[in-house]
C-alpha cells in the first residue's frame, strides 16, 4: 500500500470494512471509519478531507488545536489519546466524542468544564480488556461500578467502550480481547445507568480493524493504512 495515494488507501480500507460487515451479517451503516491523523501534517489531513473523509482522531490536544483551525467545520474530531486532566480545559464543542475515559480525576475534570462550558461531553469508557500493564484503562470488573458515578456527573454521557489490543497479542487473541469487550458491554446493556448508553465499541487499528469489525466494533481507528508509513 506504501506506493498508493491516500484516495486510493481510503478506498481500499473502506472495502476491506464493507467485506467485514457482510462476513459479520451486520448493517453497512453499523461501522464508521476514524482517520488517525495524529502526526500528519495538515497537507495530507486535507487530501483525506477532499476525498470525502469526515472524521478524524487525534490523541494530543496541542496538536488537534492546531489542525481545528486548518480544517473546515464540517470535520468531526475524535480524542484517541490518553486525556491529561491540565488539558481538558482546551476542549470544546469541536469534539465529537472522547475514547479515553478511564479515571475518576479526568470524569471529574470533564464534568467540571462543561459546566462551565455549557457543554456535555460523549464519551468512551477505556477498557483495559488485555490487563495490559503497558495500557491505560479500566478492568472489566471495575466498569460497573464505574458507569453507577456517571449519573453525579451530568456533564458527561457515556456512549459506549473502548479498548487497545496488547501490543504483542497475536491476532487469535486479539480477536478473543474485541470478543470479551462486546461480551462485556452486552452483559451491561441489560442495565439502565442515568447518563450512559452503550451502545459504541470503539476497538480495532490497521493492524486488526477487519477482526474488530467481525466481533462487533462500531468505531476503527485506522492511521497507517491510510496515510503510509511516518517517517
Amino acid at each position: 500500500m506504501e506506493d498508493l495515494g491516500i484516495q486510493q488507501r481510503l478506498i481500499e480500507v473502506r472495502q476491506r470494512i464493507l467485506r467485514a460487515i457482510e462476513r459479520s451479517n451486520r448493517n453497512c451503516a453499523a461501522v464508521k471509519l476514524l482517520t488517525v491523523s495524529k502526526t500528519q501534517p495538515i497537507q495530507k489531513i486535507q487530501e483525506a478531507y477532499q476525498v470525502g473523509q469526515r472524521a478524524f482522531a487525534e490523541n494530543r490536544i496541542q496538536e488537534w488545536q492546531e489542525k481545528v483551525s486548518h480544517m473546515p467545520d464540517d470535520c468531526e474530531w475524535h480524542i484517541v489519546g490518553r486525556l491529561q486532566t491540565n488539558k481538558v480545559k482546551y476542549l470544546n464543542d469541536k469534539v465529537a466524542l472522547i475514547h479515553s475515559l478511564d479515571r475518576l480525576s479526568l470524569l471529574e475534570a470533564l464534568n467540571e468544564h462543561g459546566r462551565r462550558q455549557g457543554l456535555i461531553w460523549a464519551a468512551l469508557v477505556q477498557v483495559n480488556i488485555a490487563r495490559d500493564p503497558a495500557k491505560a484503562g479500566l478492568a472489566p470488573e471495575e466498569v460497573p461500578d464505574f458507569l453507577n458515578l456517571i449519573k453525579e456527573y451530568p456533564f458527561v454521557n457515556v456512549r459506549g467502550l473502548m479498548t487497545i489490543g496488547a501490543l504483542e497479542a497475536s491476532l487469535q487473541d486479539t480477536r478473543e480481547f474485541f470478543r470479551q469487550l462486546r461480551n462485556l458491554r452486552d452483559s451491561l446493556q441489560s442495565r439502565s445507568w442515568p447518563g450512559v448508553d452503550l451502545r459504541d465499541l470503539s476497538m480495532g487499528m490497521s493492524r486488526d480493524y477487519e477482526l474488530a469489525i467481525e466481533e462487533g466494533a462500531t468505531l476503527v481507528r485506522v492511521g497507517r493504512q491510510i496515510f503510509g508509513e511516518r517517517g
